[in-house]
């Protein structure tokens, strides 16, 4: 059965209020103004690699930096968790050796005891001047980014983080030449899907209930008196011994029956 993959990473974020924040191993660094560093010669700081879950996995790193300087030196990387070279080394920017002060995102791995690397130019990025450098790290690609802007993708030796049978990585911030200067001022990752717990979605607003259906008006009732009808008058009986004395007495007199 297929081992399902985890998520145990957590948002992180350094903007160096203060000195190296969590960047705890450093060595030659300014701190002098509030709110960055300065690597000028040889100077680094990193978060401490210590184990294959050291760091963070898949996901997108930003760093706002400055690279001044046109020769090799400087460099935004993520260092191997394990701390162990040749390995996963994935570097969002670099200066080329040319001389031309062009930068560069490369991609590192241990090819049987060997470093091997793949270079990614970020083509008209200006020197001297900040830009968001941006990495997504995803299974079976990388992304790269300044400004927004996509500057290259690959999809060769991409490794796995931890969570998924391999290993994390670490943010470091290195400098190793005279001639170039790093400063940076946030660093930022989001996990590969993160979904921030704290924002609430609204409540979905109810439909609303149909409005009631009006009572019936109800039909007033008239009320028609009722007229009794009249009591019969009872007539008065007949009285036949009385008509018959009187047509016996007109028969005699006219020869008539009548009453």
């Amino acid at each position: 059965m297929a081992t399902m993959a985890i998520e145990t990473d957590v948002p992180f974020h350094e903007s160096f209020d203060n000195r190296e924040g969590a960047l705890k191993d450093n060595w030659g660094v300014d701190y002098s103004v509030p709110g960055q560093v300065t690597l000028t010669g040889n100077a680094g700081l990193m978060e401490p690699a210590e184990a294959i879950t050291s760091g963070h996995g898949y996901g997108t790193y930003t760093v706002t930096a400055k690279l001044d300087g046109n020769w090799p030196g400087s460099a935004i990387i993520l260092w191997p968790g394990d701390n162990n070279w040749p390995g996963q080394e994935i570097n969002l920017a670099e200066i080329a050796p040319d001389g031309s002060g062009r930068q560069y995102g490369t991609l590192h791995w241990n090819n049987n005891g060997e470093d091997a690397i793949a270079v990614r130019y970020h083509e008209g990025v200006e020197g001297g001047v900040f830009h968001d450098y941006q990495l997504v790290w995803e299974p079976g690609q990388i992304t790269w980014k300044v400004d927004g802007q996509v500057t290259a993708i690959a999809t060769d030796h991409v490794p796995v983080d931890y969570d998924n049978g391999g290993m994390n990585n670490v943010i470091g911030l290195l400098n190793n030449s005279p001639a170039t200067t790093l400063t940076v001022t946030e660093v930022d990752y989001v996990p590969l899907g993160w979904t921030d717990p704290s924002v609430v979605a609204p409540p979905a607003v109810p439909e609303p209930l149909p409005a009631p259906a009006p009572e019936p008006v109800p039909t007033p009732v008239v009320e028609v008196p009722v007229t009794e009808a009249p009591a019969p008058v009872a007539e008065a009986p007949v009285d036949w011994y009385a008509l018959a004395a009187i047509a016996t007495a007109n028969y005699e007199a006219t020869g008539y029956w009548f009453y």
